[in-house]
């Protein structure tokens, strides 16, 4: 004889809506309460028919996660988006979902995907792995009223979405107070690219930092391009900064390398902080000292929002915000030493 959702309810003395909600580890339903009902679902022997309850929901079990159009190389290979792909799966596969990438060369064969995998029913919601101002990819996440949560601050639609971040203008504030700490006064900033929205609170809190200390602050540089360091000389030799924010760990290490080209030594001639702790912050000597940003809590912290969302939907729009810290190593000089 078949064992049914009613008998688990009747075993366990709970409502069929709650051994419901326990197969798909609904935060309303308390640990007790789910350990009460798994013990009955042991006894019984019940099988949950997780594809039988997809169909009568009209659920996929299937999180999109849309990675960015490619800048400074394709993002499916940059170890941030690799680390936070993995911990999402990770919650997933514990969540019994699974997780599809909508990738793209160009906006607009980003918003096809998008498009197709939401037209042909292939995923219940997104994860939005970047955040960038005027972004068609949320607008038409946001106007279609699909199930999304961003990574990243929003530019518009805040009190309307779900999302995760750091608080990335006190992260470039304290990066660079990281600087004026160790004794630099003359401090540049070099970024991704101004659309991002991570790189612009990134450069206002670089200019909270130096306005604070009565400090000139400098135009912010963007390398949109991993060979686009055109005007890079022309700063260096105008103002001669002895320390550098820098967006992110892979592009300090390219600034590394051209200083080098220069016969510019880092940190003895020029210091550098930069951000992510990623798996380029520890490739080569000297080791880069970066603001670690936690991106492994950044996607869990996304994916268990999105499925509670999915399961949850009445739930009230929430920000979630990660710590961060600075990880001293080797390419940041304390000036008052050797001089």
């Amino acid at each position: 004889m078949t064992v049914t959702i009613k008998d688990v309810a009747k075993e366990a003395g709970v409502a069929t809506s709650t051994v419901s909600r326990t197969l798909k580890d609904s935060p309303l339903i308390s640990e007790t309460t789910k350990i009460k009902v798994r013990a009955a679902m042991a006894k019984l022997g019940y099988t949950p028919n997780f594809a039988a309850q997809n169909l009568a929901n009209k659920s996929t079990r299937t999180i999109g996660v849309i990675l960015p159009v490619a800048t400074m190389g394709n993002p499916a290979q940059n170890p941030l988006f690799l680390e936070m792909i993995q911990e999402i799966g990770v919650v997933c596969n514990e969540k019994k979902y699974m997780i599809s990438l909508a990738t793209g060369k160009t906006l607009d064969e980003l918003k096809d995907s998008v498009r197709l995998m939401h037209q042909r029913k292939l995923v219940d919601g997104f994860i939005l792995l970047y955040s960038e101002a005027n972004d068609p990819i949320r607008k038409f996440l946001h106007e279609g009223k699909i199930p999304y949560v961003l990574v990243g601050k929003p530019d518009i639609y805040e009190n309307e979405t779900l999302y995760i971040d750091n608080d990335n203008r006190l992260t470039g504030k304290n990066a660079t107070e990281w600087l004026l700490q160790n004794g630099h006064t003359q401090i540049g900033y070099i970024g991704l690219t101004p659309s991002q929205l991570v790189d612009k609170l990134r450069y206002e809190g670089y200019r909270d930092a130096l306005l604070e200390a009565d400090l000139e602050v400098f135009p912010e540089l963007s390398f949109e391009t991993s060979a686009d360091f055109e005007g890079f000389q022309t700063f260096i030799t105008e103002n001669k900064p002895t320390g550098l924010v820098v967006a992110d760990d892979r592009l300090a290490l390219q600034v590394r390398e051209y200083l080098q080209q220069q016969h510019l030594r880092v940190p003895e001639d020029i210091s550098l902080i930069s951000f992510n702790n990623s798996v380029f912050a520890t490739l080569s000597h000297p080791f880069l000292t970066t603001v670690d940003i936690h991106v492994k809590e950044l996607a869990k912290q996304a994916a268990m929002l999105i499925i509670h969302y999915l399961q949850e939907p009445e739930t009230l729009m929430s920000k979630v915000i990660v710590p961060h810290e600075v990880v001293e190593r080797e390419t940041v000089k304390k000036m008052n030493q050797n001089a």
